[in-house]
């Protein structure tokens, strides 16, 4: 594939006047490689297949193309703006036109709310609806009644509802999975099994990613037909991200952290934990190093992550600390930096963080501070993603040539036992010697039933 000399606007595409007049009040200027190869493709009815990095334009590749296909391609049939569509054409009750599969309850919203920008100018207006896990399923059920042309959804929610049987798949007329590559892992490829048996053979099916592991080769196999496979390696400029690797005691991290963060100006800061209670008690670390910061992750009720990460984009707070729950498809524009706190579970997941920052052209920062026990680990993100980073050492925090021995885990303090718990033993205590006597054949004590409990069963002596 050969780069494209000049990158067209959207009007080079076969869209109509309502997606390209709602195209340019969101901004969208010239079209994205990923764009530029995926549209035309899905606008033929094709499977596509594609592969691109985070910050490419993946989300609009697919909601103009389907969008477009939505409201001029029989499933809307409109005479004339004055007159209303044929409503045998909807989507019926509980049942959709298009599903979209995400990773993330974020996802989901962020990718339901550029489906409803790009299509408010379409009429009649489409129905555009998210589900996912963490809140009441109850208004999901009730939402879905009237039927959704696009529905964006976790797959564990999604079972949820059928099994409630609030949703059909009969109507589905195409199948979008997003950050393929992370719902292939786990509980979520066995959920997507079981949801796709539900599906029509029918339809025209769409995957994205930002990696080709090997865990999507057979789902690949399963569900596409002759697609159109897109890498968008060759196409795109190499992003303007910095990665740096500093090596630091394990113990000295925390410090290690504030110092950057007071020494820097960048002007916001994704940082990454491996665990959700990390996140937790690094807000309260930095806060006693003079250091505001907010943490999002799973264990929070989705009204607290989605307000985090609302504050976080809008520019209210500077410093945002999140599992991975945020490494994937979320798009925070012009982010300064990213730190991994933690190094991710999987080389991939090295990625899909990193690619928080330098989006669209801009210039970004990536660094990750590493201890002792993870300098193999990082050897295998390296060599997995074919990339070699020198170690650097800041003065003050340079790592020991040896890993410092862990500290010493204090025992936990004896809880103290109440006065009344004791008085209450010393006289259980009691009354078991009153009711114990020796047996004369083997002289052991010999427990004896108290009379005084169930009289009418022991009779009164």
């Amino acid at each position: 594939m050969k780069k494209h000399a000049s990158k067209p606007d959207f009007s080079s595409f076969s869209l109509s006047s309502d997606i390209l007049s709602a195209v340019e009040k969101a901004g969208y200027k010239k079209a994205t490689n990923v764009q530029l190869e995926t549209i035309p493709a899905i606008l033929k009815g094709r499977d596509v297949l594609a592969r691109a990095e985070t910050g490419s334009g993946k989300t609009a590749a697919f909601v103009l193309p389907l969008l477009e296909l939505l409201s001029s391609h029989n499933i809307y049939r409109q005479q004339d703006v004055a007159h209303r569509f044929d409503g045998s054409k909807r989507a019926s009750r509980n049942c959709i036109q298009i599903l979209v599969f995400v990773p993330t309850r974020e996802l989901a919203i962020q990718v339901r709310e550029v489906f409803e920008q790009i299509s408010a100018e379409i009429t009649p207006p489409l129905r555009c609806l998210s589900v996912y896990g963490g809140v009441k399923i109850n208004p999901q059920m009730m939402a879905l009644r009237g039927g959704a042309d696009i529905l964006v959804s976790t797959p564990g929610r999604l079972l949820d509802l059928a099994d409630q049987n609030a949703i059909k798949f009969n109507q589905v007329k195409a199948l979008v999975i997003d950050e393929v590559d992370r719902l292939m892992k786990g509980d979520f490829e066995d959920e997507i099994q079981r949801i796709i048996k539900l599906l029509p053979k029918k339809r025209q099916n769409l995957m994205f990613t930002a990696t080709f592991p090997d865990s999507i080769r057979n789902l690949v196999r399963e569900i596409m037909n002759d697609p159109a496979i897109i890498n968008i390696d060759e196409l795109l400029e190499k992003p303007e991200t910095t990665q740096r690797v500093i090596t630091v005691n394990h113990d000295r991290k925390n410090d290690l952290l504030a110092h950057l963060l007071k020494d820097n100006d960048w002007s916001q800061v994704l940082i990454f934990c491996s665990a959700k209670r990390t996140c937790d008690n690094l807000v309260k670390k930095l806060k006693k190093r003079d250091v505001k910061a907010i943490a999002m992750h799973g264990n929070q009720e989705q009204k607290k992550r989605a307000a985090a990460l609302r504050d976080f984009k809008a520019g209210k707070e500077r410093i945002l600390i999140a599992t991975d729950v945020a490494a994937r498809g979320i798009d925070i524009e012009q982010l300064s930096c990213v730190i991994n706190y933690d190094l991710p579970r999987s080389p991939n997941d090295y990625i899909h963080r990193i690619g928080r920052t330098g989006r669209a052209g801009e210039t970004g920062m990536a660094i990750s501070l590493i201890a002792h026990h993870e300098f193999q680990h990082f050897r295998v993100i390296e060599k997995r993603n074919d990339i070699r980073l020198e170690r650097e050492q800041i003065e003050g925090f340079e790592a020991d040539e040896q890993a410092p021995p862990p500290p010493e885990k204090t025992k936990p303090k004896k809880k103290k036992r109440s006065i009344r718990k004791i008085l209450h033993k010393r006289s259980e205590n009691s009354t078991l010697q009153n009711t114990e006597t020796k047996d004369p054949v083997t002289n052991k004590k010999k427990r004896e039933p108290d009379t005084t409990v169930n009289p009418h069963i022991w009779g009164n002596r």
